[in-house]
C-alpha cells in the first residue's frame, strides 16, 4: 500500500483527498469481490469505461468475461434503472448487472438448472468459448440467485433489496394489489403424493413456524429447503410448481392448526393454487408461494395478537405450545405474564376446566402422536423428544389420553408410504 500511496502523491493528487482511505477502499473490495466469486464459483467483474477488471481467477470459460455484446447489454439495461439488473437467457443462466457511478459491477452466469453435458456444451458453443474452457456451472435456486443479487449490490453500493423489489424491477412483478381484488372462493384440490422426498424434520420445522405465527422464519426455511427437495415434476417449471402447490396446502393445514377458520385458510391457499397452476414463469411461481406462507402465516400472527389481549389463559397456552419439549414451571409462565402462579392456576382451572399439567401432557401427547404417525423414531426417542421423563411414564400418559399404547397407535394410524422409510433422528432443542 506503501507504494500506491506515492505513486498517487507524484501524481499530484490535492492534499485534500485522503490518499492513504483510498488505497485501504480499493484493497478491500478487491479482496471481498475475489473472495465472492470464489464463494459462489462464477465470474466477478467490473467495467470502468473500456477497461475490464476481473475478480475471477480462471475468467475464460465465461461469457461475461469473452463476449463484449453480453456486457453492454447489461450495462443497457443498468443505465435504465437504478435497481440492480438480472438477465436470465435461454439456458436458465442469470446475470447481475450493478451500476455504481461510473462502474458497472457484473456477476455470473449463475445456473438455475442442472445441465447435462450436451447442454453445457451448447451454452458455451452459444456464446462463442472453445470447448477447452468448459467447465461444470454450480446449481441455484431462483431465490438464491435473488439473494446473492442483494448480497452483490449491498457490497458495492450499501444498497438494500428484498427479493420483491428486485423481481418488481426486472420484469417479473407480480401486484400484491391486483392479488388481493382477486382473492375468491376456490375449492382446494391437494396432491400429497411425493412429499416425503425430504426429512420429516425439516418440513415439520416450516409448518411449526406457519402454526406459530412466525412470519419470516416460515418464509426462510421455506426457500432454504429449496436446495434439496426431490424432483417433482419432469419439467423444470412442473417441479417449481409442483412444489408450490404441495408447500401451500401443507402450509394451509398448519395454519388451521394456528387457529385459522378452515374457510379462510382453503380460500386462501385454493388462490395461490390456482395463481401458480397459470404461470408460465418460475420467478413467479416461487413468489406467490411465498406470498402463500406469509399470508397464512401472517393470519395466525393476528389471530395470536387478538387472543394475547384477551385471556392469561389463552398466552398460557401459547407458552405450553412453544415450550413443551422443555421443563414447564408454573412460577416461570405467571412470571412472563406478570401474575401470581396461585392466581394462574386457578384461574386456568376454571377457563379451561383441567388443570395446567394435565393440559401440559395433553399437548406433549398430541405432538407425540404425530411423530409416531410420521417418523420412524423409537418409542424412547419420542418420549425423550416431548420432555416425557421415561418412556414407561410416557406410555402410561399416552394410554390414559388416547385409550390405547403409543404402539397400537402406531400401527393403527401410521401411512403405508412411512413402512418403508429409512427412519429419522429427532435432536433436543
Amino acid at each position: 500500500m506503501v507504494e500506491k500511496v506515492r505513486e498517487l502523491k507524484e501524481i499530484g493528487f490535492p492534499k485534500t483527498y485522503d490518499i492513504e482511505k483510498k488505497v485501504r477502499t480499493v484493497g478491500n473490495q478487491e479482496y471481498i469481490l475475489t473472495h465472492l466469486a470464489g464463494v459462489f464459483h462464477t465470474g466477478v467483474f467490473c467495467l470502468q469505461e473500456e477497461n475490464l477488471i476481473s475478480y475471477e481467477e480462471s475468467p475464460e470459460y465465461n461469457p461475461l468475461y469473452r463476449n463484449e455484446s453480453f456486457r453492454l447489454s447489461l450495462t443497457v439495461h443498468a443505465d435504465e434503472q437504478k435497481e440492480p439488473v438480472l438477465i436470465s437467457d435461454d439456458f436458465h443462466m442469470f446475470s447481475i448487472c450493478v451500476k455504481w457511478k461510473s462502474s458497472y459491477y457484473m456477476m455470473g452466469p449463475l445456473s438455475t438448472r442442472v445441465m447435462s453435458r450436451t447442454e453445457r456444451h451448447r451454452f458455451y458453443h452459444f456464446y462463442g468459448i472453445d470447448e477447452k474452457w468448459e467447465k461444470d456451472l454450480n446449481y441455484r435456486t431462483l431465490m438464491e440467485v435473488l439473494q446473492i443479487a442483494g448480497i452483490f449490490t449491498k457490497l458495492i453500493t450499501g444498497q438494500e433489496y428484498t427479493d420483491q423489489q428486485l423481481v418488481d424491477a426486472n420484469y417479473h412483478a407480480v401486484s400484491r394489489v391486483r392479488e388481493r381484488q382477486e382473492q375468491i372462493w376456490f375449492d382446494m384440490k391437494s396432491e400429497d403424493e411425493d412429499l416425503y422426498r425430504h426429512t420429516y424434520q425439516e418440513e415439520r420445522r416450516i409448518l411449526d413456524e406457519v402454526k406459530e405465527g412466525n412470519v419470516k422464519e416460515a418464509v426462510r426455511l421455506s426457500k432454504a429447503m429449496d436446495v434439496n427437495i426431490g424432483r417433482l415434476g419432469e419439467s423444470e417449471i412442473d417441479h417449481w410448481r409442483n412444489l408450490s402447490i404441495v408447500a401451500v396446502t401443507l402450509c394451509a393445514r398448519a395454519a388451521i392448526e394456528g387457529g385459522v377458520m378452515p374457510a379462510a385458510a382453503y380460500r386462501l391457499s385454493g388462490f395461490y393454487i390456482n395463481k401458480s397452476t397459470a404461470c408460465k414463469d418460475i420467478t413467479q411461481i416461487l413468489i406467490y408461494r411465498n406470498h402463500a406462507i406469509e399470508e397464512l402465516t401472517k393470519r395466525v400472527h393476528e389471530r395470536k395478537e387478538k387472543r394475547h389481549t384477551s385471556s392469561y389463559t389463552e398466552q398460557c397456552k401459547d407458552y405450553v405450545y412453544g415450550h413443551y419439549r422443555e421443563k414447564i414451571y408454573l412460577d416461570d409462565i405467571a412470571d412472563t405474564l406478570g401474575i401470581s402462579g396461585s392466581y394462574l392456576s386457578r384461574l386456568f382451572r376454571k377457563e379451561t376446566g383441567t388443570s395446567l399439567q394435565d393440559f401440559i401432557n395433553d399437548v406433549r401427547v398430541e405432538k407425540a402422536a404425530n411423530l409416531l404417525i410420521y417418523s420412524e423414531e423409537t418409542l424412547s426417542g419420542i418420549a425423550e423428544y416431548v420432555n416425557f421423563p421415561s418412556q414407561s411414564y410416557f406410555g402410561k400418559v399416552f394410554k390414559q389420553k388416547m385409550q390405547m399404547s403409543p404402539k397400537l397407535y402406531r400401527e393403527l394410524h401410521k401411512p403405508t408410504e412411512f413402512y418403508e422409510g429409512t427412519g429419522s433422528v429427532l435432536t433436543r432443542p
